[in-house]
């Protein structure tokens, strides 16, 4: 039918050859297993039997679907005309903007520029490599511009696709940049790991000025291994300064080795300092930085001896987290007030500056930040709205949309492809249809998009619209209660608090209980295998199998039961909730000597999605508490005090044990 169609759009044009393709088909009609059956041709790349299917989907919601992916598969030899009637065809559709960019990067990659240059204008998207591209299309026909954009692109350090490589290389061969800003390039990638871009960078330069990739690798491999051998060779040859490739190389180790024993990095850059010269102060702040994650209390001191040298925003808010984790306020207070200012502007940054403000004795400045914070229904916010004596009461009763409104939401396209697709299983293309549909709309059509998800059994999509508002609001939509029976028994029988475990689903799942993560994990609580069949030997639970995980009275009582477990081995629950995302050890390791302020310990967790993770799950709790009891919750109650190290006793050995 494709090929029928192709030579009818050769001949007549865009609007014969459709309407050849719906009159051919106009008797049939796709079905879901027609749906899974192209995807699956999709899966396996037989383009044949998904051209067989194309002719079924004509006047279906997802009629755009096959030839879509045929396109797309098979983007690099499609017929021009083929792409341009698709986008025409189907204009401010997520499958539009994708194909365009898919097209835009076959074209890049072909060097087709004519065709390149006509569609970039139409494309929305921010994709480096079209970027890319689009500078080597520009300094072929020598744009006078590109000079200056692929300079400031070269010196940002960050990795960059391949298809910027030829860009560089005119631009270094044209001495739009210096072989010491190549150097400079090689320093803030090797700061990022970014290895396979510094090699690709060093070739610009001659060989003999540059880094042998097998180096490189056995650095980045074994870094202490180099600099004790780097050590020994300076002290057998009285190198007064290093080159420039070798002091690179030097700051490289002593940056990864930071990373696992910053203690031993600080001793190396000790030892060499002198051989590296004014790049001392840059070493200190990787080491700093890396010592604040590591939660080493000489962090501050390292980050003094970095001086003035400039700083990333990462290395300053870690600077921030490195005084805040030693309670020093005013370090903390100075650390906050260099962020940049949209960092500075950040909820985080806004509350610990009070809390700093507070234990300095300037409350009323103090207050003046928290009173900008509060009443806001988040992790920050709700803190700010205690410290001020008002907390945050949600109103569970809120905006209920009308029939009409779930009406006119339903008739959207873009809803009504989102939910066929979540029908039949596609998740990921669901996600990408709801949340382009949802763009743009007020919080009066969102809280209805957000009901007409409940209603298809989609929690995720009613959870994430209806946490979207600004000014109207139905709490009960951002927070729902779904088998509460199930959940208040587990709770009950493993002694857990139903509102940290109701937390941790919505964290998790968003309350779908056939959730499968990349990884593995399953259902409601996202147990992963290995775990739920450790749990299933000790709850016990036999016979067991993993397919039992997507059952929500199954998962519930297991995940629950894990959680206890792991609650009883760290003995505090914003530890077991941060184990629960990146493990015991991890957990218990980013502790404190003595006893900690349960903020401060969710603030300087050095994963930032174990640290997001945490302070959502107490954010939910936190609601959960209220709509639960009907009694005002605190947000300082629940996060407690975490105990130190010293409180471990039998505990060390116990939670090493689970998985």
């Amino acid at each position: 039918m494709a090929l029928t169609c192709i030579k009818w759009f050769r001949a007549a044009g865009i609007a014969a050859c459709l309407a050849l393709w719906s009159a051919i088909a106009l008797a049939q009609g796709a079905t879901d297993a027609d749906v899974l059956a192209a995807k699956e041709a999709v899966q396996k790349g037989n383009w044949k039997a998904l051209e067989a299917l194309r002719p079924r989907f004509a006047g279906h919601v997802l009629e755009a679907y096959p030839a879509y992916w045929l396109l797309a598969g098979t983007v690099e030899r499609a017929d021009p005309r083929e792409v341009q009637a698709f986008l025409a065809r189907y204009p401010g559709t997520p499958l539009a903007e994708s194909l365009r960019r898919e097209w835009l990067r076959a074209l890049g990659a072909a060097g087709s520029w004519d065709l390149f240059r006509a569609e970039l204008p139409h494309y929305a998207g921010d994709d480096a490599e079209i970027a890319c591209y689009s500078l080597q299309e520009r300094q072929a026909r020598g744009d006078a511009e590109v000079t200056a954009e692929a300079h400031a692109l070269f010196a940002a350090g960050r990795e960059t696709p391949a298809a910027c490589d030829p860009v560089f290389e005119a631009l270094f061969a044209s001495g739009g940049v210096t072989e010491g800003e190549v150097w400079d390039r090689v320093r803030k990638l090797f700061a990022i790991n970014a290895t396979r871009d510094v090699k690709r960078t060093l070739a610009l330069i001659p060989k003999r000025h540059g880094l042998p990739d097998k180096l490189i690798d056995r650095v980045q491999a074994d870094p202490a291994h180099y600099l004790n051998q780097e050590g020994r060779f300076l002290t057998q040859q009285q190198v007064t300064l290093l080159t420039r490739s070798r002091r690179e190389l030097v700051l490289f180790a002593i940056e990864r080795l930071a990373r696992s024993h910053s203690d031993d990095a600080a001793a190396q850059l000790e030892r060499l300092a002198p051989r590296i010269d004014a790049d001392v102060a840059y070493a200190w702040a990787q080491v700093a930085w890396q010592g604040a994650l590591d939660h080493d209390p000489r962090a501050l001191e390292w980050y003094a001896r970095a001086a003035d040298t400039p700083l990333t925003d990462s290395q300053m808010q870690w600077r921030a987290r490195a005084a805040l984790r030693l309670r020093q306020w005013k370090p903390l207070l100075t650390a906050i007030q260099a962020l940049p200012p949209e960092d500075a502007r950040d909820p985080t940054w806004r509350y610990w500056r009070a809390r700093a403000l507070r234990e300095l004795g300037e409350k009323e400045a103090a207050d003046g930040l928290l009173r900008s914070l509060a009443g806001q229904p988040t992790f920050y916010g709700l803190l700010a709205s205690e410290e001020l004596g008002q907390p945050f009461v949600p109103e569970w009763n809120g905006f209920h949309p009308q029939a009409a409104d779930l009406d006119r939401v339903r008739a959207y396209p873009g809803i009504q492809r989102a939910l066929a697709l979540y029908r039949v299983g596609l998740d990921n293309e669901a996600v990408r249809e709801w949340l382009w549909a949802i763009r743009g709309l007020d919080d009066r059509d969102l809280l209805a998009a957000a009901e007409v998800a409940r209603l298809a059994n989609v929690s995720d999509r009613a959870i994430n619209t209806a946490n979207r508002t600004v000014q109207l609001h139905d709490f009960a939509q951002r927070y729902p209660v779904p088998h509460r029976d199930v959940l208040t028994a587990a709770s009950k029988q493993w002694d857990m608090d139903e509102a940290i475990v109701y937390g941790i689903i919505r964290q998790e799942s968003r309350f779908m209980a056939e959730a499968r993560s990349r990884a593995g994990a399953a259902g409601l609580m996202q147990l992963m295998p290995a775990t739920a069949r450790w749990v299933a030997r000790h709850m016990p639970m036999q016979p067991f199998n993993v397919a039992m995980l997507y059952k929500p009275e199954v998962n519930i009582a297991m995940g629950t039961y894990y959680f206890r477990r792991v609650l009883d081995a760290l003995s505090h629950p914003i530890l077991a909730t941060a184990a629960y995302n990146a493990g015991p050890t991890r957990a218990r390791r980013w502790r404190d000597d003595k006893p900690l302020e349960g903020a401060i310990y969710t603030e300087t967790i050095p994963f930032n999605e174990t640290r997001e993770y945490v302070k959502q799950v107490f954010t939910n709790a936190y609601f959960y508490k209220n709509r639960l009891t009907g009694k005002p919750a605190s947000l300082h109650e629940l996060l407690g005090v975490v105990p130190g190290r010293e409180s471990d006793g039998d505990a060390s050995s116990f939670a090493a044990n689970i998985p």
